[in-house]
């Protein structure tokens, strides 16, 4: 099934692997929207399925019978080949001019056809390569989260950067406050169809990343282009427990991301991209691989403070109960982390003698009975205790809270979540 001989405007390229029944969802979205707006001659759908247990023929079969006057390219792999593979081969497939990678776990916008064709189509924007926007994020339980701002919160207007100029590459650089900012996230982006055909196979190498898109972006920005970051939303975020909450795929957005930024980053700007970009994803319970694991060598591998950090004060699962056993502890961070280090902690007979937290509206209640207050009580207490150690609970500001603890001479610290 393919569309016809014609150059769309935008292709909503779909690379999708089971979870049919998202992916039904998903393209009568697409589809309702397109004939809505009334954007068949603009808009294409492309889905390009990574060999599922299940051949979702029949769903795309029936999405183009109810809607005849959408085109609608569908290939399917004759074998599994992979994420990166099929978010290409989804782009590969594509006609348009313009092409909107989007996951069959995240949902459009119910307007986000016509304002993507309406970006694209002012004239000023003309010469754009890439376009990023923000998005509002859902948990395991489809609960609203948060809104995620690629670039912070405070942009309100459309802003163009012309990454040909070194000034305005720093400026784009400088400004990123999230993974999605350089491409982290598939779904907020639109870009140039044939920027990514430019570079070919140069990224070959890469294609076991899961992040071919970063790659290919970013390889677009070195060579020159225009960078749009509009503040409206086009995508809804959710996230899948299946594919999200494993160890392994933590360590492989930790990884990928980390061999991404240090490909195209280096001195101040990659030093400001490892805090902003990738740091958050280096998790203490990377601590835990045998030694023997390949991951723990790449680990090991990664330059990055707050890896240097959890390798110094890392406690292992194996050695916390001698560690903390009968030992006076304060535990920083009053939040979900701070709940999950006091439960292990408890478990360890640990004598926990208080809780310090930085939000005043938190301070002066308690958790199990233990009081939380302010960072100088924090100091007075570890002071009036022999062999007091602070547990860091806090995965945001973790490197933040441990210069703050020594600077003060706080040195016994510990992380065990």
């Amino acid at each position: 099934m393919s569309s016809l001989d014609h150059e769309y405007t935008l292709s909503v390229c779909i690379p999708n692997y089971n979870r049919i029944e998202r992916l039904e969802q998903l393209v009568k979205r697409i589809a309702r929207q397109i004939v809505k707006y009334q954007l068949e001659e603009k808009v294409e759908i492309c889905v390009s399925d990574d060999c599922s247990s299940t051949d979702p023929i029949e769903v795309i079969k029936a999405v183009q019978e109810n809607f005849q006057t959408v085109a609608i390219t569908y290939e399917r792999n004759i074998q599994n080949m992979g994420m990166d593979h099929n978010f290409l081969k989804s782009v590969l497939i594509a006609h348009g001019q313009y092409a909107w990678i989007v996951g069959n776990d995240d949902l459009p916008e119910e307007d986000a056809l016509s304002k993507i064709i309406s970006v694209i189509s002012k004239k000023e924007y003309m010469d754009v390569d890439i376009i990023v926007t923000p998005f509002d994020s859902f948990d395991y339980n489809n609960q609203f989260v948060k809104t995620v701002y690629p670039l912070g919160a405070d942009i309100e207007n459309d802003v163009l950067f012309d990454t040909s100029d070194k000034e305005q590459w720093r400026k784009l650089v400088m400004s990123v406050k999230d993974n999605s900012a350089v491409f982290g996230f598939l779904s907020n982006v639109v870009f140039k169809r044939s920027r990514w055909l430019e570079h070919g196979d140069m990224f070959a190498d890469k294609m076991s990343s899961i992040f071919i898109q970063v790659y290919m972006n970013m390889q677009t920005l070195t060579e020159g282009a225009g960078y749009l970051y509009t503040s409206k939303k086009i995508i809804q975020n959710f996230l899948d427990d299946e594919t999200n909450q494993t160890i392994d795929r933590t360590y492989r957005i930790a990884a990928g991301l980390y061999d991404a930024m240090d490909y195209f980053f280096q001195g101040e700007e990659r030093e400001y991209i490892e805090r902003n970009v990738v740091d958050i994803f280096m998790a203490s319970v990377f601590m835990e691989f045998p030694e023997e694991d390949e991951r723990k060598r790449k680990v090991g591998s990664f330059v990055s403070e707050r890896m240097d950090l959890l390798k110094q004060y890392y406690v292992k699962r194996v050695h916390r109960p001698q560690y903390f056993c009968g030992k006076p502890v304060i535990v920083y961070g009053a939040g979900n982390f701070g709940h999950l280090a006091i439960d292990d902690l408890v478990q360890h007979k640990a004598d926990i003698i208080g809780i310090c937290d930085a939000d005043i509206n938190k301070q002066g209640s308690k958790i199990n009975g233990i009081l939380i207050y302010d960072f100088d009580k924090l100091l007075v207490e570890y002071a009036r205790h022999e062999n007091c150690v602070v547990v860091v609970a806090n995965n945001v500001h973790l490197v933040q809270i441990i210069k703050m603890l020594i600077r003060n001479s706080v040195l016994k610290i510990a992380i065990i979540t």
